[in-house]
Order: structure tokens, then C-alpha cells, then sequence
């Protein structure tokens, strides 16, 4: 295989690019009404000639009446430009396009000063851009550029050149002096002729009847991150993200429009090129690492190869995939083959990563003074006789961080000819992260072709090849396994790391809490193989009628290696603990779809049906065993370990079939009406419950093209939206609808040993798939040529037949079971604005703006029991629950007359606001004790507002782009707070916050912070601890300075992320999910140098 794509490699840098004409100047139309756009590309593709046109003077959505059959160039073009004001001129094999009056055709010729103006013509990254137009404004004389991007054209004096291609910023540029120019074309992210990719084909932005947003390469590509999922933060509106864990490879988790499942799934389907990709995180585990590593799959695709990604986000737009689109899609398209010579991009960055945030714990002295004072506080001894003696101790958490370390290398052959065309890339990233011991390391090969096998047959092929390497620190979740992490806050830094016999010291206090640095001998390393297929075979036999037959697979595999070594504390007692793990997945697919697409006059069909087979296999196989005379092999050699090894094997299979269809109706370009269908067949459940349906309605009214519209000449675009559809989620176990067996009990009879097979869940031949029934509207606008563009969009979704997990009871001998109830709701508010502020020949300034706004609930929990007897039963899914902080219980306070009599000044008071009926249902109001009644809502992580804004500025060769994320509401539990603010803990032998030197004391009252005397009322779970995550964030920052050296195109540029935030929350980091043991955050420094030749 590796030597197979080797010969195709070195095939493909022999390609050149070839210039083919057609040989007649004769056309044929279809139909008897054209737009001058479909009119020049029918003349474009049937003929040699090429136009050459200002947008400014020609409006190419003007209708043109026109028909023939076997006519000249020239008498097609007599007829259509017939009282439309325009004017064209044949130059060699070019025709300019003008308006009447504009300019003299003979200006030229009778200028004697006339003169020939070279120039290049080039995106702002100095890449080449072929085939440009150029066009001398007063003569209407033009040209295109050649394959370098290079022209020459006649001119006469102050000649003004036009510059424009087809996605990009047209420029004016006045001709003076005689040096060649050099014309950078800055993209046009505003086009409504930009083509985006929807499900199962491509449409115009124009054409769009639900709710799309698109981003572009250089949105979401950064040499800082792994994964292209967390540069989406804030840059789509109704979309949030939220870094599951910070570690190097760590996973990023998405919500589209809000959360619109409990137990079931919650992400959305990512399609790569057609390919609806298994997203599911089989990262191997191992019951050792408590809290393991939360990996994103989708670190296996480079960023540097994705050309666009799109989100789909009502289901008008997301009913085409059916059971798997409720939490939304998006599909990403990766970076394909041009006509043209071979170019090589390489792009190299380096950088750094520093802690963008740390906690003050007690010092070494302090520790031992606060551990004295608790000690005489709960009626002992002091402990320590000289608490100086220790000075500032050990800083655990200086011991196990460093600077982190980023490296990112990227490589892209592209080019092609008319025939075939090709990209061909390779990448090298590694992350070293802030913690030592942790990285992420990828080495990825994408190769996509283009082949035209005929006139009628089109071949396609994307492949990627892509082997991950990660090594993780251990993370924990209790005092005794903190992790490396969590040990560096909680070891007492009183301890040296190591005793006077050199080993690893413990903690005096609490003798099962690990030493942090001695976990760094653990070795946990996992290597990770993804290899993605997909071709596409399409036939056109007419000009309205396509069919396409995809395959495609997509396999991964990956094997986790782990030894806790005798260093260790939990090593040392097992006598070494190794394990290795083995997963492996596969998913297959297959299509076959025909789409009809004709226009008659005004009317335009666009018509699609198809079949779709996917199935998905995983399975794992995992030994372990402990009890190791050496160290020295690791984990290379289990069965040499004493105890028996212990052996586990999984393996399961689920099948998705579907048939799908949609059709598109577009008249005169006012009316827009999509209608989608489709049918879904899983095997995740019982066969009479197999198939779901998933229908969606949507329609659009361009109003700007109304005839009653003309007269606002400053509106470029207005078009209302109005949609509904229904998706499905079946993202749960593939065998939840059966009940299975599992291991049971072992007896012994005598010398014998029978093991048992026993239900271990309780299966439901009932369960049928989760609905999300969504409506959406919406409006686009835009000013000024789109200048400005504006969406506005209001939706409402209603998920019901929730997939929840019951909780059974004990006497059933079964632990839960899958069921469908209650209802949610999400419904919101998107606003997304685009402006083009500046856009000259020297500078350009864009901006663009998104604001979501979601509101989450319980609409019916159809019987489910309430989380909290004072609970809601409308609060938002996500809600948490508390006590209400009420100060402190001071001396002097009537404890034994309040509704916590067995207090004792210094314990933290919590305010009676509920108890219980005659009947035990809630009821408002003090009843005189604190108990389960008085747990109340005390808020939800969701935020009410989220905000993104970037702007982009280029002036000559520099660009500066630099972009802000904000979130306005939502709470937390900050989980550090209640841990290492809690006075008690160091009395358990546990690292505090400095803060607790604030504690409640006789002398001290004035403070929030507890005496750590034991409370039978708890302590932690209580409204002192919820803050607000509000916060602007400067998110990413990137200066590049583009030059040339010699022919050569070249940037350099610094980039920077995560470079400030302003919030009140004290935690790591508001965006962050992650508890007190959490991998923090960093800030990321880049330097990087890009060249094409």
C-alpha cells in the first residue's frame, strides 16, 4: 500500500498543466430566459473565448431573453444584449462587457501615449491566482492571467485597470509609472453566488433555504491546536464549545442551538467528504487511571487540509441525515487538486505554552501552622514543634510543569491538468504539554484525486492515513489517586519529594494520597492508526441528469500501554501494574444517489434520490496483570507478573440503511422551496421499532429581486426564511433494546470451578428513536454591493421520546434500563453580521459579529421523579442544585433555636426556604430544619448570551487578524474553591488555598471562609460556591507580514491564543470543563514561516 501511493506520488509531480480550447464559435441554449452569469458560462464552455467584465457596471443577475440553436458568438450576443444597455468587444480570444457609454472602444487607438502595463495577480497570501481578469476601464480592452498569475495589457494613459475573479474582492487600481504591478485579491466571504456544500451535493449561498453557516480554512486552521473543533469557538453563531480537557489531544465538546439530549448522545454528525464519520471517543481505557484522558477523534484530520467546513443547524437543512442529525452536522471538505503546474506549500511554526493561570496554596510553614491550629481546634495536640523550620517547602506544582512546546510542520503538493488533478500533503505535530509527561504527537498523509475518465465519467478519491501517538499523565478523582494534578494542589508542601533514603516521601497525614512527581514514572502511552477511503465515481450522462456512486471505509485502530511501577504508591502495594489494550473499529459505506437538475424559463428543479448502507464494527481486547520482580520490562511483558493475568474481549456491530430524497424549486429567483425525506433503518433496535422518518419543509422569498425592489438601489439582498423538519438520535449502546448477559458468580465444587452467565441490564423491546421537531425563520440582508450582510434567525426545538437510563430496582437483579420519556425544549435567537469597513488597494478592514442566544427546559418530564424535592419542573436539563449560603454561625447566634440546632459557631449557615406537606410534597417556606427541602436551583452552566467578534486587517504585506469570544450568564460549581478552600481538609493531611489563612476564628469573623469544624449539614455543595462564568476572551491573535523572495511567495507570521481573559471566575478557566484534578489551560506562542514555489 505505502509503496503503491509512493509510485502514484512521484506520477503526479510529472503532471503539467494543459490549456484546451473548444474549436467552434457556435452555441446552443436551453431554455428562453438566462441570467448574463449562466449566459457568459454557457459561451465560456462551449467556445474558446473568455469574458472579461466589472461588476460594478454589470449586473450579472440581469435576466436576458435568448435562445439558439447552432448561432455565432457574436449573433447570440446581438440578441441578448438587445435594450439591456450593454456593449461588448472581441479581443483575440477575450470579450469584454460594458455598459454602453462607459468608455470608447477607440480611446485607445487614438491615444498616442499609448503603452503596455505588466503586473501578477495574487491572493493575499501570494499564492497565484490564474485566470483573473483584467480589464482597462476607459478602452474596455482586457485579459486574463496566465498560470503564474502574470498579464500584459495595452493601455493608454491613466489607464484605471479592474481586477476581479470569482470569489474574491474586486480592486481598481490607477496605472502610473512604468514597474510591474503587483495586485493582491482579498477573498469575498460575502458572495451570495458562493457554492456551499449541503448534504449529499452543493448549492448556491443564494439558493439556501435553511439555516447554513459556513466557515473557511483560514476560520479554523491554526498551528496551535490538534484539532480544528476548538477554532470554532464563537465564529458560528447557536454554536458553543467547551475544552473537556486541556491536555495535549484533549477533546473539545460541541452544542448546536443547545442541549437537546439527556443520556443519549449530545454531538453532532461530522461528514468528511460525503463520509459520515464514526465520532465515538473508543480511546482505550484502563481501570487504573482514574478520570482518564478524554481524547477528540478527530485529531486524526490535519487542519491545514480542510478547505471549508459547514454547519447545518435547523433541521430543515439537517433532516437529509435523519437519526443522526438532532444535535445538528457538520460537514467538513477537504482541500482538492487545481489546474495547473505543481505548486509545493510548505508552512513550519514553532512555539511555546505557559499556564495561563495558577493557585496559591499554603507553603510549607503555613501548611504546618494551619495543620497545628487544627489540630488544637478539634482538641489535640500540636503537631509540628517548629512550623518556620519549613519555609515555603516544596512548590509540587513547579515540579511536575514546564513550558510547553508546539511543533507544526505541514508540506502540500497541488496541481493537476484538465484531465486529472491532484493534492498530495503531509504533516508532522507535536504538542509537549505544560504538565511533563504529556504530549500529542501526529504524522498525517492526505492524498486526493481528481480524475476525468471521460466526457460523461468523473473519478474521485480522498484518502487519509494518519498514526497519533499520546502520552498521558494521570489525571484522579479522589484524595488518594489525585493524580499528578490534583497531587500538586493537595500534597502538603511541608514534604520534600524525597526522604532521607532517596525514595519517593509520603504524606505523613494521609498515607494513601499519592507523592505528584512519583507519578510521573508512570508510563501511559497510547498509539492510534486512522485510515480513511472514500471514492466517488460520477456520470453525467445528459446536462440534467447525475448519478454517483460512493464507498467508502473508515478504520481505526489503537493500542494503550500502561505500567505503574514500584515507585509508586499504589505500584509499590501490587507490586507493579501493567495492562494493554487493543481497539479496533471500521465503518463501511456505501451510496448510490441520481440527482435531475433543469431549468425551464423561470423554473428551475433540482431533484435528488438515494440509498445509503453504513455499518459500524468495534472491538477490543484487553489483558493485565500485577505482581512484577522488575520493573525493567514495563508493560512488555505481562505474563511474566505473578498474578494471573485477567482478560477482557468486546465486540459489537451495528447497521444503518436509509433511503433518502429531496427536491429543490427556484422560480425567477424569488421563490425557494425545498422539501427533504428520509427513511432510517438501525439496528439498535427491536425490528418492529427499526425504522424511523424524517421529513423537512423549508421555503425562501427573495424580496430583493421583486420588481417593486429596483428602486432601492443600496440593497444588494433580502430574502426571508421559513422552516421545519424532524431528525432522530440514536446515539446509545448497540444491543439496548435486548437484555444481555454477562459474568456472574464463581462457584467451587470440591476441586472444580463453575463460573455463571447473568442478566446484566435490563432489556426493552420497546425503545424507538429520540425526535427533535424543530421550526425555524429566519431573514438575510445585505447593503451596498454586500458590504454589509446581516441573519437574523429565531428557532425552536422540541426533542421528545427521550432515551433515558432508569435506574431499576434492586429486587430485579438488574442495574438500569434504556427507556423513551419526557420532552425538552431549546429555543433561541442568532444574529450574525459581516462588514466590509475599508477596502482599497492598500488596505482592507473586515469584520464580523455572531451572537446566540439559547434557552434550555424541561417541557415534560412525562413521571420522571424530579432531581430535587424543591425542584422545578421546568428548569433547564443542565440545572444545579444547592444549598443557599447564609453566612456564618457566629458566637452569640441562637443555633439551638434555628433551623441547624446542631451547628456550632464558625460552621456555615444555610437559609430555611422549603419543607414538607401532610402528603411529603415541597412546600415554600421555613419549616425549622434544613434538610433535603431546602436543596434549590441555584443555576445552569448555559449561558444566556454568547458573543464572537474578529476582524481582519490588511494593509500592503501585513494582515492582522485578531478575534474575541464573550459569554455573558451561566454558573458553575467552582470545585476548586470547595476543595482547597475548606480548612478541614488540611486536618485530613490535605494542601489548602491560601486563602483559609482568611478562616473564621473567635478573633476572625469577618470572612465567608468556614472554621473547618465538622458540619453535620455539609459544607461544600452550596450557592457560596456557584459563580458566574461571564467572560471576554481574546481568543487568537496572528500578524503575518507576506513578501516574495525572488519568484518565490513567502509569509511570516505570530500567533498567539488564548492571549487574555477578563472574568470573575476564580477556577481555571470559565470555558473549561474540568473538576479540581483538571489538566489547566494555557497560553500558546507561535512564530511560523509559510512558502510556496
Amino acid at each position: 500500500m505505502k509503496i503503491t501511493l509512493f509510485f502514484i506520488f512521484c506520477l503526479l509531480m510529472q503532471l503539467h498543466a494543459e490549456n484546451t480550447y473548444s474549436q467552434t464559435a457556435n452555441v446552443n441554449l436551453n431554455g428562453s430566459s438566462l441570467t448574463l452569469q449562466e449566459l457568459i458560462s454557457e459561451i465560456e464552455n462551449q467556445t474558446d473565448y473568455l469574458f472579461i467584465y466589472s461588476k460594478h457596471d454589470v449586473d450579472l443577475n440581469q435576466k436576458l431573453k435568448i435562445k439558439a440553436a447552432g448561432k455565432t458568438v457574436a449573433d447570440v450576443l446581438n440578441k441578448a444584449f438587445e435594450g439591456t444597455g450593454l456593449n461588448y468587444k472581441f479581443t483575440n480570444n477575450y470579450i469584454s462587457v460594458y455598459k454602453k457609454g462607459t468608455g470608447d472602444p477607440e480611446a485607445v487607438r487614438q491615444d498616442g501615449k499609448k503603452r503596455t502595463v505588466t503586473g501578477r495577480v495574487t491572493d493575499v497570501q501570494g499564492e497565484s491566482i490564474i485566470g483573473a481578469n483584467v480589464m482597462d476601464l476607459k478602452s474596455k480592452t482586457g485579459t486574463i492571467t496566465d498560470i503564474d498569475g502574470n498579464f500584459s495589457l495595452s493601455v493608454g494613459e491613466n489607464a484605471v485597470l479592474v481586477v476581479s475573479f470569482i470569489g474574491y474582492i474586486e480592486q481598481r487600481i490607477t496605472v502610473k509609472g512604468n514597474a510591474p504591478l503587483h495586485i493582491k485579491l482579498k477573498e469575498d466571504t460575502q458572495k451570495l453566488d458562493e457554492v456551499v456544500v449541503v448534504g449529499y451535493g452543493s448549492m448556491k449561498k443564494s439558493d439556501l433555504t435553511g439555516s447554513v453557516v459556513s466557515l473557511k480554512a483560514d476560520d479554523i486552521s491554526s498551528p496551535t491546536n490538534s484539532s480544528f473543533v476548538q477554532m470554532m469557538q464563537g465564529r458560528a453563531a447557536g454554536v458553543v464549545v467547551t475544552q473537556s480537557s486541556a491536555q495535549p489531544g484533549g477533546a473539545a465538546a460541541i452544542k448546536i442551538r443547545g442541549t437537546s439530549s439527556v443520556n443519549a448522545g449530545k454531538t453532532p454528525l461530522y461528514v468528511v467528504d460525503g463520509f459520515p464519520i464514526d465520532n465515538t471517543n473508543f480511546y482505550p481505557g484502563s481501570g487504573d487511571v482514574f478520570d482518564g484522558p478524554k481524547k477528540d477523534p478527530l485529531n486524526s484530520i490535519n487542519p491545514s487540509d480542510i478547505e471549508s467546513m459547514e454547519v447545518l443547524k435547523d433541521a430543515s437543512a439537517t433532516a437529509i441525515y435523519g437519526s443522526r442529525a438532532a444535535n445538528g452536522v457538520i460537514l467538513i471538505t477537504t482541500k482538492k487538486g487545481k489546474e495547473g503546474k505543481a505548486r509545493i506549500t510548505f508552512n513550519s511554526s514553532f512555539g511555546t505554552q505557559v499556564i495561563a493561570k495558577r493557585f496559591d496554596v499554603l507553603n510549607g510553614s503555613e501548611f504546618a501552622q494551619v495543620y497545628n491550629e487544627m489540630q488544637v481546634f478539634n482538641g489535640r495536640d500540636p503537631y509540628y514543634k517548629d512550623v518556620e523550620s519549613f519555609g515555603k517547602g516544596t512548590d509540587w506544582f513547579k515540579e511536575v510543569t514546564r513550558t510547553g512546546m508546539v511543533t507544526n510542520h505541514d508540506v502540500t503538493m497541488q496541481g493537476g491538468n484538465v484531465n486529472t488533478k491532484y493534492l498530495a500533503s503531509g504533516s508532522y505535530h507535536r504538542n509537549d504539554g505544560i504538565v511533563k509527561g504529556s504530549s500529542f504527537e501526529r504524522y498525517s498523509f492526505r492524498l486526493n484525486l481528481d480524475q476525468k475518465i471521460s466526457e460523461k465519467l468523473n473519478l474521485t478519491i480522498n484518502s487519509l492515513l494518519s498514526n497519533t501517538t499520546d502520552n498521558n499523565i494521570i489525571a484522579g478523582t479522589r484524595a488518594e489517586d489525585t493524580g499528578v494534578l490534583g497531587g500538586a494542589y493537595a500534597f502538603p508542601s511541608n514534604v520534600p519529594i524525597r526522604n532521607e533514603e532517596g525514595k519517593f516521601s509520603d504524606n505523613p497525614h494521609y498515607v494513601l494520597m499519592s507523592n505528584p512527581v512519583s507519578l510521573l514514572d508512570i508510563d501511559d502511552k497510547t498509539r492510534s492508526r486512522r485510515v480513511m477511503l472514500n471514492a466517488l465515481l460520477n456520470y453525467t450522462p445528459t446536462d440534467y441528469l447525475f448519478f454517483k456512486i460512493q464507498a467508502g471505509t473508515d478504520m481505526q485502530n489503537a493500542k494503550r500501554e500502561y505500567y505503574n511501577p514500584t515507585t509508586t504508591r499504589k505500584g509499590a502495594g501490587a507490586g507493579g501494574i501493567a495492562s494493554v489494550t487493543t481497539t479496533q473499529g471500521a465503518s463501511n459505506l456505501l451510496e448510490a444517489t441520481a440527482t435531475f437538475k433543469k431549468n425551464f424559463g423561470k423554473h428551475k428543479l433540482d431533484v435528488l434520490a438515494g440509498y445509503t448502507y453504513q455499518d459500524f464494527l468495534f472491538e477490543d481486547l484487553s489483558a493485565k496483570a500485577t505482581k512484577f520482580f522488575t520493573d525493567y520490562f514495563g508493560y512488555n511483558n505481562i505474563g511474566i507478573g505473578e498474578e494471573r493475568p485477567t482478560v477482557g474481549t468486546t465486540k459489537s456491530k451495528n447497521v444503518l440503511i436509509s433511503g433518502i430524497a429531496r427536491a429543490n424549486y427556484n422560480y425567477d429567483d424569488r421563490y425557494l422551496f425545498t422539501a427533504t425525506f428520509r427513511a432510517d433503518g438501525s439496528s439498535k433496535f427491536e425490528k418492529s421499532n427499526r425504522f424511523g422518518y424524517f421529513p423537512s419543509f423549508s421555503a425562501a422569498w427573495r424580496i430583493s429581486n421583486e420588481a417593486f425592489m429596483k428602486d432601492f438601489t443600496n440593497l444588494s439582498n433580502l430574502k426571508l426564511r421559513i422552516g421545519y423538519g424532524e431528525t432522530g438520535n440514536q446515539d446509545i449502546g448497540n444491543n439496548s433494546y435486548m437484555t444481555l448477559l454477562g459474568k456472574g458468580y464463581v462457584y467451587i465444587f470440591g476441586d472444580r470451578v463453575a463460573s455463571t452467565l447473568v442478566p446484566n441490564n435490563a432489556g426493552n423491546p420497546l425503545l424507538m428513536w429520540e425526535t427533535a421537531k424543530q421550526f425555524n425563520v429566519g431573514v438575510d440582508a445585505g447593503f451596498f454591493d454586500n458590504r454589509i450582510s446581516a441573519t437574523l434567525e429565531y428557532y425552536q426545538t422540541t426533542t421528545d421520546n427521550l432515551l433515558l437510563k432508569f435506574a431499576t430496582p434492586a429486587y430485579s437483579g438488574y442495574a438500569s434500563q434504556w427507556r423513551n420519556a419526557g420532552k425538552i425544549q431549546n429555543k433561541g435567537v442568532e444574529f450574525t453580521l459581516n462588514t466590509r469597513n475599508i477596502s482599497t488597494r492598500d488596505f482592507q478592514w473586515e469584520t464580523t459579529l455572531t451572537v446566540t442566544h439559547n434557552k434550555n427546559l424541561w417541557k415534560d418530564r412525562a413521571g420522571l421523579p424530579l432531581p430535587q424535592l424543591g425542584a422545578s419542573e421546568h428548569d433547564p436539563v443542565n440545572a444545579i442544585y444547592g444549598y443557599v449560603f447564609d453566612g456564618i454561625w457566629q458566637e452569640g447566634d441562637d443555633i439551638k433555636g434555628s433551623a441547624q440546632p446542631n451547628s456550632v459557631p464558625g460552621n456555615i449557615r444555610y437559609a430555611d426556604i422549603g419543607g414538607r406537606d401532610e402528603n411529603g410534597e415541597f412546600k415554600p417556606g421555613p419549616d425549622g430544619k434544613i434538610d433535603a427541602a431546602d436543596i434549590t436551583y441555584l443555576g445552569t452552566p448555559d449561558p444566556k448570551v454568547e458573543f464572537g467578534f474578529g476582524n481582519d486587517l490588511t494593509y500592503k504585506n501585513w494582515n492582522l487578524n485578531f478575534f474575541f469570544n464573550a459569554r455573558v450568564g451561566g454558573k458553575t460549581f467552582n470545585q476548586f474553591r470547595s476543595y482547597y478552600e475548606n480548612p478541614a481538609r488540611v486536618f485530613e493531611g490535605v494542601n489548602a488555598f491560601k486563602s483559609v489563612m482568611d478562616r473564621w476564628t473567635p478573633t476572625h469573623t469577618d470572612t465567608h471562609i468556614h472554621s473547618g469544624k465538622s458540619n453535620p449539614y455539609g459544607s461544600e455543595y452550596n450557592s457560596l460556591y456557584i459563580e458566574n462564568t461571564s467572560f471576554l476572551r481574546l481568543k487568537s491573535v496572528r500578524l503575518t507580514y507576506n513578501t516574495r523572495i525572488g519568484a518565490v511567495p513567502c509569509s511570516v507570521y505570530v500567533d498567539a491564543q488564548n492571549v487574555f481573559t477578563i472574568t470573575d471566575y476564580t477556577g481555571y478557566d470559565p470555558e473549561v470543563d474540568g473538576s479540581y484534578n483538571g489538566y489547566p489551560p494555557c497560553r500558546t506562542f507561535m512564530a511560523g514561516l509559510r512558502v510556496s514555489f
